[in-house]
């Protein structure tokens, strides 16, 4: 049968009283270089006494002084509790001009156009040696690969993170409409019932539908419905099938105004107040101190403080 008192054995606070309490033979003493009251030494005491089955200090006149086992015991402990003290004070270090560490970032293809080149660019000078792998966005699979360590950061939307997820918002975008040059919308004043009847392109990264069910449900909210006729797993395949058919796209507006630039392709503002586009960074709660982790949020952060404007 377990010894009942041996769990005080792994108590380490109840260790450093026993080194302290011999070196200084005396309870009022060594409650003054702990720090604590006379009673919580006398308390721990009775606890040391009864784990090591052994009085280590006994009562002479008006001192104590230590059994034979005690100052043996004590010798022993002293270097344990300062290997643990250096152990606490170890803070993790990350050189990132050395570093050959492979990084593992997911998100849909419009992470991998805008943030992507720019986090690169600061990359390239401040960790020439450091790896970066991106993978595609899954949101079913956000938790488990950060939790599991196969990703190191999300950058993207999720509807409700998860309780053991860290975010942090990046940036935001107001939502437009991308429609062809010369489509018939552009002759007319364009009505929510005009952005209903079209046929629409939804966009759905990693198939989860998160970008489109908050559209459809602000519809909803006010009794109309959209046709979809295309559903794409991607952003960048939006603009190039927009330019050559009538259908219409809710975009964001930075990404909108890059293709309007290089195809035929006009911006309309939506006639209905749609919810912005957000980007934000997520990670897992067991690397938020990680020191390689929160240089590189930090990175991340940088690369697309000029999107935050």
């Amino acid at each position: 049968m377990a010894d009942p008192a041996a769990p005080d054995l792994v108590d380490l606070n109840l260790l450093r009283y026993l080194a302290v309490l011999v070196h200084e033979g005396s309870v009022s003493r060594a409650a003054v270089r702990l720090g604590v009251t006379q009673p919580a030494v006398s308390a721990a005491l009775k606890r040391l006494r009864a784990a090591f089955g052994d009085p280590l200090l006994v009562r002479s006149g008006q001192t104590m002084s230590p059994t034979p086992r005690a100052p043996e015991r004590a010798e022993r402990v002293t270097p344990m509790l300062a290997e643990v003290r250096a152990l606490v004070r170890q803070r993790s270090t990350f050189e990132p001009a050395r570093t050959r560490r492979t990084f593992t970032l997911m998100g849909s293809d419009y992470v991998q156009f805008f943030v992507l080149p720019r986090l690169c660019e600061r990359i390239e000078r401040r960790s020439p040696q450091m790896q970066l792998e991106h993978r595609p966005a899954n949101p079913d699979k956000v938790e488990p690969w950060l939790a599991s360590g196969q990703v190191d950061l999300g950058v993207g939307y999720l509807a409700s993170p998860p309780p053991a997820l860290r975010s942090r918002l990046l940036f935001d975008d107001a939502q437009v409409c991308l429609v062809r040059r010369g489509h018939p919308v552009l002759k007319r004043t364009f009505t929510a019932e005009d952005y209903a009847a079209l046929s629409h392109v939804a966009i759905s990264p990693g198939g989860a539908g998160f970008y489109g069910a908050r559209i459809d449900a602000l519809l909803r909210s006010i009794g109309i419905r959209r046709r979809v006729a295309l559903t794409l797993p991607s952003f960048l395949a939006v603009p190039h099938v927009v330019a050559r058919t009538d259908y219409i796209a809710t975009v964001p507006g930075r990404f909108a105004s890059w293709f309007a630039r290089q195809l035929p392709l006009a911006v309309l503002k939506p006639p209905l107040a749609l919810p912005s586009f957000e980007i934000s960074l997520f990670w897992h709660e067991r690397v938020h101190a990680d020191a390689a982790n929160l240089w590189l949020r930090a990175e991340v952060v940088a690369a697309t403080r000029d999107l935050a404007r």
